[in-house]
């Protein structure tokens, strides 16, 4: 689409009043072509609004599962979000690697696992490419949990709501998508058999976002196809088709959408209350261990990095922008320079195909040059970086002769193998890493 014809679709009064009547109390950030945002923090109040942002070149609106009594109060990395937010809404983003087909599944099962715990008012969408949004409205939980404020509970209530939907689903989602699929079309996928399959390699449900964490609104375009997030009903899951997303379908099937955010009070409580006991019962299970401390001075180079970070560097197709947070601070803690690690993380881009954008390269440094971070543990634990962008290729010095995995993290693996090669050098006062 150019941006006549972007303009010209957002200037139509059905898909300017749905954008605006949703936005109410959220926080809305407009999408330029490239995957950089317009500022933030920024709110909709009149249907001209949009229409500024549509000449100002942008291409997609997107809104806060946080709803906010000012959002225009704002104050990126300080502390007055708790202060600010009044709720939250739980998405349950699904997204494929293959086709559509795969989300329709994970989109199937999730329904009717919602709908075990007496949930029928979720909303249901297409992402406008290979996904499907699936949400739970702040009015179906309860305001208070342990007594505790529950709008002050995010994003923690929400991730675990969201890794309960997955565990529940996912021997089910794996069984049919091989049955679908067929065991060899995805087996295809690996250069070799691993021993153990996530169905999330295939298919992805996001569990881990944070404060500030935006989805794509109702009938916003998805600049990726020119399509239309559109609501729909579970019934239309199986058999849609996203042609029927095109822009001038929408418009001339604009009184057939269902509401996207609907739902009863409290009609979440049932699933919210297993979804904490399973928790409870988890953290009691595996307790966290005692973290030992790794003091290494000098630069590690690349000879000694992990199969998972070389990897990365030879460049990627999938898991780019996962993979950015796992290379900068790995690099971080391998005690590159800063200059280093920017220059690294710009070559690696150059080896993607396709590369990032530059713009979301350089946010992605700005913010861990300031937000430090380690890299996540080794799988399972770290299935969603590492097995699941598939770059989890174990090596002799991962399984330490074994039939898994060996080590906690990556950063693990140079010392392992410094000490196989017998070169262990002195520790010293120094950079501390702090991962294992």
């Amino acid at each position: 689409m150019n941006k006549q014809q972007i303009l010209e679709y957002y200037s139509n009064d059905f898909v300017t009043k749905q954008i605006l009547h949703n936005s109410r109390d959220r926080e809305i950030a407009g999408a330029f072509w490239d995957g950089t945002y317009d500022q933030r923090p920024n709110i909709l109040q009149f249907p001209s609004d949009i229409i500024q942002m549509a000449k100002k070149g942008v291409t997609s609106f997107h809104y806060s599962v946080e709803h906010w009594t000012n959002a225009m109060s704002i104050v990126t990395g300080t502390d007055n979000y708790d202060r600010l937010r009044k709720g939250w809404d739980v998405l349950i983003d699904i997204d494929s690697k293959m086709t559509i087909e795969e989300s329709k599944i994970a989109a199937t099962l999730v329904c009717r696992l919602l709908e075990k715990y007496g949930i029928k008012n979720y909303g249901i969408k297409f992402s406008g490419r290979r996904g499907f949004h699936i949400i739970l409205p702040w009015v179906m939980f309860p305001k208070a949990i342990d007594y505790n404020d529950a709008a002050k509970m995010y994003p923690a209530v929400p991730r675990i709501i969201s890794r309960f939907v997955r565990k529940k689903i996912r021997q089910e989602l794996l069984e049919e998508l091989i049955k679908t699929k067929g065991a060899k079309s995805l087996f295809s996928m690996f250069e070799e058999v691993p021993e153990k399959i996530s169905p999330y390699f295939f298919v992805e449900i996001e569990k881990d976002w944070g404060n500030r964490h935006m989805f794509r609104a109702p009938f916003s375009l998805n600049e990726k196809t020119w399509l239309v997030s559109t609501p729909l009903e579970f019934s239309q899951i199986k058999d849609f088709d996203p042609k029927s997303a095109e822009p001038r379908h929408v418009i001339a099937n604009s009184n057939t959408f269902p509401d996207f955010f609907r739902g009863e009070e409290n009609e979440a409580q049932d699933l919210l209350l297993e979804a904490m006991d399973w928790y409870t019962t988890v953290k009691k299970e595996k307790p966290r261990q005692k973290k030992q401390i790794i003091v290494w001075e000098q630069k590690i180079t690349e000879e000694y990095f992990p199969p998972c970070i070389k990897n990365i560097i030879s460049g990627m197709s999938d898991g780019r922008k996962r993979s950015i947070f796992t290379l900068v601070n790995f690099l971080r803690m391998a005690n590159w320079s800063w200059p280093e690690i920017e220059g690294k993380v710009m070559e690696w881009n150059d080896k993607n195909r396709p590369p990032l954008p530059r713009s979301i390269v350089l946010s992605q440094l700005r913010w861990s040059q300031t937000n430090q971070r380690t890299t996540a543990n080794c799988p399972p634990d770290g299935d969603l970086f590492y097995t699941d962008t598939g770059i989890c290729r174990p090596d002799k010095t991962c399984t330490a002769g074994t039939n898994k995995i060996a080590i906690k993290n990556p950063v693990v693996y140079p010392f392992k193998l410094m000490k196989i090669k017998r070169k262990e050098r002195p520790l010293r006062r120094g950079y501390s890493c702090g991962a294992c």
